[in-house]
């Protein structure tokens, strides 16, 4: 029978041939069963449960295995185990847990930190790529102690790749802060630049966050913060001009506008596209009647075209808007107005997420308004920054 590298130990079999039901009161049998946990043995088990004096006393009484070594079958290394125990163990023994700790300490003792498994994962491929989070501050230690942030496994995936696949932001945001390459390629050829256009919005939203930082660009509302002083986390209102800069204060608006002024532009015909449009209220107070005679509030719009990755096929589909809270969705039909239709598809197909000359772009954000029940307003000549929905 195939084992899978695991065994049960003769105690456990024991205590398992017991009739009837295991009792764990006054740490009876049943919770000698619990605390095995994972067969390992008692050093790598004290590592993975995160006892760090039973941890620290095996080492200096030199009875510790060799730290430069591996466990099991799987060929763990002590930093995996203890970024493993981390996910895994939610209430242990007195004086366990205490994983943060007990890296550093294995760190000082010469701990290697980019030990590989038998798939060629370290410690930083596990901290980073389980559906379990890992604490940041645990990412950040073994980054801190020399991880290797591009490291390649067995199927040459670097950490961010997985990262990205299971949509762990924060460990994203640690990852690309340590410099990892979108660049390297797994052993399929694909690379984390090309993946995270599909990953969903908030993968796609801080990676471009990413690589905008790293070659001086900016795009607006690249963050949630005052344009003025930087400020976040507070209550923003637009630039009634341009509808797109964002001021916690009108002191902060009347400071910052010798410097705005410059890049300022209102909504005008030139810098925008007015268009009839098929589409649906997702809330009746939409088309309230104070609404309808007016300009409706300035909304940041998604707008999708059909996706294609062949510049050479012309894909005429409808485009489809979305605001953040699908409060209101939207669609427009090139054969209502062909120029409009080619004119807005090609923004988002060079300007776009994942647009490079002419391909592969299928969405972008965009300010717009609602001047009437059917009438919507939007401001193609700036896109703005990526945005998590």
């Amino acid at each position: 029978m195939y084992d899978g590298g695991l065994s049960v130990s003769p105690e456990m079999k024991e205590i398992l041939a017991q009739p009837g039901y295991i009792v764990s009161a006054n740490f009876g049998p049943g919770q000698k069963l619990r605390d095995f946990g994972v067969v390992l043995p008692p050093f790598a088990r004290t590592v993975f449960t995160g006892e760090l004096d039973t941890v620290k006393e095996a080492v200096e009484r030199g009875t510790a295995p060799d730290l430069m070594g591996t466990e099991t079958p799987f060929k763990l290394g002590y930093a995996s185990l203890a970024i493993l125990g981390s996910q895994r163990i939610y209430l242990g023994p007195p004086g366990s847990m205490r994983y943060l700790e007990t890296l550093r300490y294995l760190f000082s003792k010469w701990v290697p930190v980019d030990v590989e498994d038998i798939v060629g994962l370290t410690a930083l491929h596990h901290a980073t790529t389980s559906q379990v989070p890992t604490k940041d501050e645990l990412i950040h230690c073994l980054l801190e102690h020399g991880a290797n942030v591009n490291h390649r496994n067995r199927y040459g995936e670097i950490s961010l790749l997985g990262t990205m696949q299971i949509n762990l932001i924060p460990a994203i945001d640690i990852l690309m802060e340590y410099g990892a390459d979108i660049d390297i390629p797994d052993a399929d050829g694909w690379t984390s630049r090309r993946h995270f256009v599909a990953c969903g919005p908030q993968v796609t939203a801080t990676m471009t966050k990413w690589i905008r930082k790293r070659t001086g660009e900016e795009a607006p509302r690249g963050e949630k913060c005052c344009d003025g002083c930087g400020k976040n986390g507070c209550s923003l209102k637009n630039c009634g001009r341009c509808r797109i800069a964002r001021y916690c204060s009108s002191q902060c608006q009347v400071q910052a506008w010798p410097s705005h002024k410059k890049t300022c532009q209102p909504f005008s015909s030139s810098n925008t596209l007015t268009r009839r449009f098929l589409g649906y209220p997702a809330q009746p107070s939409l088309w309230s009647s104070h609404q309808t005679r007016g300009a409706h509030k300035p909304k940041n719009l998604d707008l999708q075209v059909p996706r294609t990755e062949y510049p050479d096929i012309n894909i005429t589909g409808p485009l489809f808007l979305y605001t953040e809270k699908r409060d209101f969705a939207c669609t427009i039909r090139r054969f209502d107005a062909p120029a409009d239709y080619d004119r807005i598809s090609r923004v988002v197909r060079t300007k776009g997420v994942g647009g490079t000359k002419g391909v592969g772009g299928t969405k972008a954000y965009f300010a717009a308004e609602l001047e009437s029940k059917d009438k919507l307003v939007v401001k193609v000549s700036e896109v703005l920054a990526e945005q998590p929905w």
